[in-house]
């Protein structure tokens, strides 16, 4: 009883949903579009390409009930023998047919392929013939990581170089897909820990001159500084327009190549990734938090929501504990997702095999009950509205908070994306209640989408800061008005002077408080408390 009991407990860690079955998918439709990936990514160190053995590739792939692998071949290097002058070339590589044959016992095997490529880094070789495709901080420094350097997105390599690279590997491989590892604007090294600052490059200094009419790149990332403003609009249109680009390359080549990565729009698979965290609280929900949000804010792709292995850039050959891989694979399944794992080489010789077991156990799961999965309707009555697809600061920690405070009381709830509402406005007339954690600003169009959907009935319940930065939208949903914003809470209490709404402290007469607690004009609003 309790072995069949368990994976209904975990359907509804989500919204509540049913399955459709996937038995009679019609081969006209792209393969993804069926939402059942069980996904193994074999990110490849550059020594791994003289001992891979792609027959214990696919058998690894079988014993897992993998149905695709995600390789590396090219971008930072190239895992095959490369025609091409600025792709560098892996310098272990040793079988010329490594690749080929490779996909080609996937394949046999029924296993999708998708590979991987990094634009985000050249060789040092290729930085000193061309210096002005790589990234130049506010300083006047390079990024480097050994012997990589970071590149410019706004330079040749990444605007052309890198179509020439993906047009020459579809040219050569039958692929099923294509991943791009760190897409858009690098400031960080990741490696390291350590912010190197807006990318003063020359090309991007032109382009965003060209874009605004003659502004100059800011230095600083102010966001009450107006240029810093034009500079992010200028970041969304480049990346957008370089992902068109290269949507329209993959499917005028081969329509049934998906390409994914961490952005939504000219995607077919969004990924997202549920990492470590060495921070405190421990936060159980990575997982159920990625894949919901996605498949509510971007109904019309498939999730992929991977679990990392490794601990962390610095601790990539230790895995985080069995018991966390587990929660991260059933929390995908629960929530709409196929199932994704990423590890540092393959199964062969593995640093830190503790996982193995988990990850055949629950991918053959999957595979026994897929026509069960991945085409879920939600009946949730509530919407969390998420502070973005990756969260951070105060605004994480509010919406967590809120997260955690449905889970506990097993109300059922769907995450949608701020920056979606407009877009997903008559969908929203649906719900009872939106939860609004902190999201001191707001776009006007998704303001406009709030006051349709109070007006037709839905509730807004916002916590802590929200619409701070814009009085006249607070002032018209809430009768708010801001007295003092940013005020500590610790030392006072919240006194409920009628029972009725707070139905949990019948013999409690004073409810503590901690962090902020904003003061606020309350006087043109229907009712207090």
């Amino acid at each position: 009883m309790l072995k069949r009991f368990i994976p209904l407990i975990l359907l509804l860690l989500g919204s509540m949903a049913y399955g459709q079955s996937h038995t009679d998918w019609p081969r006209s439709m792209p393969w993804w579009k069926a939402n059942n990936l069980r996904v193994i990514q074999f990110n490849m160190p550059a020594y791994e390409a003289a001992t891979m053995q792609p027959d214990s590739i696919v058998e690894d792939l079988q014993r897992s009930s993998a149905n695709t692998l995600l390789i590396n071949i090219g971008g930072i290097m190239a895992f095959y023998p490369t025609k091409l002058d600025f792709h560098y070339q892996n310098p272990y590589l040793r079988s010329p047919t490594l690749m080929d044959d490779l996909i080609q016992k996937c394949h046999q095997q029924g296993i999708r392929v998708m590979v991987r490529f990094d634009f985000s880094r050249v060789h040092e070789s290729i930085f000193k013939a061309h210096p002005d495709w790589c990234y130049l901080s506010p300083k006047g420094e390079r990024v480097y990581n050994t012997d990589m350097v970071m590149v410019s997105i706004n330079a040749p390599y990444v605007q052309t170089k890198a179509f020439e690279i993906i047009a020459e590997v579809m040219d050569r491989f039958p692929i099923d897909g294509i991943f791009l590892n760190m897409p858009g604007y690098q400031v960080n090294n990741p490696y390291e820990g350590v912010y190197h600052g807006i990318d003063q490059n020359e090309h991007d200094q032109k382009r965003f001159a060209a874009y605004s009419q003659g502004l100059r790149l800011p230095v600083k990332e102010n966001k009450g500084d107006s240029v810093y403003k034009v500079y992010e609009a200028f970041k969304k249109y480049t990346v957008d327009d370089w992902t068109k680009r290269l949507h329209e390359l993959i499917k005028s080549k081969n329509p049934q190549v998906a390409l994914c990565t961490y952005m939504d729009e000219y995607v077919d698979i969004i990924r997202h990734e549920s990492q470590s965290s060495t921070t405190l609280p421990y936060w159980p929900y990575t997982a159920s938090d990625n894949v919901n949000n996605a498949v509510h804010s971007y109904p019309d792709h498939i999730i992929s929501n991977a679990s990392i292995q490794q601990i962390s850039f610095q601790s990539r050959y230790n895995a985080v504990e069995p018991e966390e891989v587990k929660i991260r694979l059933y929390e995908n399944i629960a929530n709409g997702s196929g199932l994704d794992i990423s590890m540092m080489g393959d199964m062969r010789g593995y640093e830190d095999e503790r996982n193995f077991k988990v990850i055949r156990q629950v991918y053959a799961h999957h595979k026994a009950y897929e026509k069960y999965f991945g085409r879920y309707r939600s009946v949730a009555r509530i919407a969390l509205i998420a502070p973005g697809s990756w969260p951070s600061g105060l605004p994480m920690q509010e919406y967590r908070g809120l997260q955690l405070m449905l889970k506990e009381a097993h109300l059922p709830f769907d995450i949608i994306e701020d920056s979606q509402l407009a877009r997903r406005v008559q969908d929203l007339k649906n719900y009872r209640v939106l939860l609004l954690p902190d999201l001191t600003y707001l776009s006007l169009a998704s303001v406009e989408a709030l006051k349709q959907i109070s007006q037709q009935g839905t509730s807004l319940l916002a916590t802590n800061r929200t619409l701070s930065d814009n009085p006249v939208a607070l002032a018209e949903l809430f009768g708010a008005k801001v007295v003092q914003g940013e005020h500590d809470g610790s030392g006072f209490y919240l006194t409920p002077e009628r029972q009725a709404p707070v139905k949990r402290f019948p013999e409690q007469k004073m409810l503590f408080w901690k962090f902020n607690l904003g003061l606020y004009d309350f006087s043109t609003a229907d009712t207090t408390y």
